[in-house]
């Protein structure tokens, strides 16, 4: 039996075009800049929907999230349209650099000249830097020097922007070692200065927050709730001090194989060590108040404890773990391992991931585990950098869109790999690979960070060069 169905009736099918603006803004809050880009050529209404700035601030707030970045690097209420839509763009397009094997350049280069005033007696000289450290987001920059402090620089948020003349913080330390990390609302930087010495034994944590009218630099006993775990070498203890509670514990352990522990992760009231031979698992004993700055130590033994799969102790190379800032959310892969295996003498990365498998809490039981989720093959390695030990394998792990970004390091230069994370054990994976940086020069430090394209490096003269491969929106 033929039926007729009313004209109108066919028209009124489901389409985006037809459903309210604030329905569509909703739901380009779930998407990337690159989708975003897509549904902007598909018609008229979602090219017009697009140009929105609530659209383009919401695809700066999930990149944000997905990349481990510091919110407070992109003032989104100061920002432009073109300048939120050049933000949330930045990991896709240098993902299609790599992937479509354009060669990286440095749009622009920089020479920071900090004009600062030595806090050392009787010094008069320049600043010279000995160490750098981008916070993800790329906007702001740590500078550690002999004879200065530590410095917290901005250099703005692309390379169109001119850095500030006068650092947003001072801490008037030298002759220390540096850890960041984020405030627990996200919206400070907490640095830890370290002793590099023996004959101190300090720590001191300080917090900063860049962008009140005012950034106040304060000395803090402070990590809003969230551990420090640290290594203290002859002899051999692991520490975990809560800065807020001015709590902490120590206990000892024997590393196993020839050089100390390489890395070492928290998650859920564990603390995972990355050694030479294997990954060990150990519980974080109850903190206890700290008398006149000693903390009390304990014996006890990991939970258990994973071999490396590689050969011989000779062929573990580094390791590569994402850092604190990626602690809100939860990645595919959050440690990597380096190494040469049996089949090929390229190396290869291990790549883990950590589960809580304990959500009992039953005490008998391991409250997680590192479980591999497979390996990279082919990662580059310089051939002629008389072996393992004249490279350096020490770069974070970070994400570039929906790949693992890493970099590795040697006397001829940078190469950026983007890999894409395994999702089984013996699943292909792959990475692709590219000259980031050819060295000139010898340099002491450097700083990468793959949601902005930005590449700080400091020489051995401790001259601070910033480096753009992403060309700027236009002013």
């Amino acid at each position: 039996m033929c039926m007729d169905y009313p004209s109108s009736q066919l028209k009124a099918s489901p389409c985006l075009e037809n459903l309210p603006v604030d329905i569509l803004i909703q739901i380009y809050k779930h998407l990337d800049g690159r989708d975003i880009i897509t549904l902007r050529k598909s018609c008229r209404k979602l090219h017009t929907v697009t140009q929105q700035r609530t659209v383009w601030s919401n695809a700066v707030r999930r990149m944000c999230r997905r990349h481990g970045v510091f919110t407070p690097s992109f003032p989104l209420e100061n920002m432009s349209t073109t300048e939120l839509e050049h933000a949330s763009l930045c990991p896709s397009r240098l993902s299609s650099l790599i992937h479509n094997e354009i060669p990286l350049q440095s749009f622009v280069t920089r020479i920071l000249e900090p004009r600062t005033p030595s806090i050392v007696t009787n010094f008069e000289g320049k600043l010279i830097c000995t160490d750098a450290f981008l916070i993800p987001g790329g906007r702001f920059l740590v500078v550690n020097s002999t004879h200065h402090g530590i410095y917290l620089w901005d250099l703005g948020i692309h390379g169109g922007k001119a850095p500030r003349f006068r650092p947003v913080g001072v801490i008037p330390e030298v002759g220390r070692s540096l850890l960041c990390g984020p405030t627990q609302d996200g919206l400070g930087i907490i640095l830890i200065s370290c002793p590099t010495s023996t004959s101190d034994g300090t720590l001191c944590a300080y917090e900063i927050y860049p962008c009140m009218d005012y950034a106040s630099v304060g000395l803090r006993h402070a990590l809003y709730g969230n551990l420090l775990v640290f290594q203290l070498n002859s002899p051999d203890y692991i520490v975990a001090w809560n800065i807020r509670l001015d709590t902490a514990i120590a206990w000892r352990y024997d590393h196993q194989g020839w050089y100390d522990l390489h890395n070492m992760i928290i998650y859920e009231g564990s603390v995972v060590v990355i050694e030479d031979k294997q990954l060990s698992v150990w519980d974080i004993p109850p903190l206890q108040p700290l008398l006149q700055g000693i903390c009390e130590v304990v014996d006890q033994t990991p939970q258990y404890a994973i071999i490396n799969s590689f050969p011989e102790e000779e062929g573990f190379v580094g390791s590569s773990i994402l850092g604190p800032w990626f602690s809100n959310i939860d990645p595919p892969i959050s440690i990597g391992i380096l190494g040469y295996s049996d089949e090929t003498e390229k190396c290869v990365m291990l790549c883990y991931t950590i589960r809580s498998i304990n959500p009992s809490g039953d005490p008998i039981l391991p409250t997680l585990f590192p479980i591999k989720m497979g390996m990279v093959p082919n990662l580059p390695i310089d051939d002629q950098a008389d072996g393992p030990d004249m490279v350096d394998f020490s770069g974070p792990l970070q994400y570039c869109d929906d790949e693992l970004c890493y970099i590795s390091s040697s006397h001829r230069g940078m190469v950026i790999s983007l890999i894409a994370p395994p999702i089984s054990l013996n699943g292909p994976s792959s990475s692709k690979t590219t000259t980031l940086f050819s060295r000139w020069r010898k340099f002491c430090s450097w700083s990468f960070c793959a949601a902005s394209g930005r590449l700080v490096i400091v020489d051995d003269d401790g001259i601070i060069r910033i480096m753009d491969f992403l060309v700027p929106p236009p002013s």
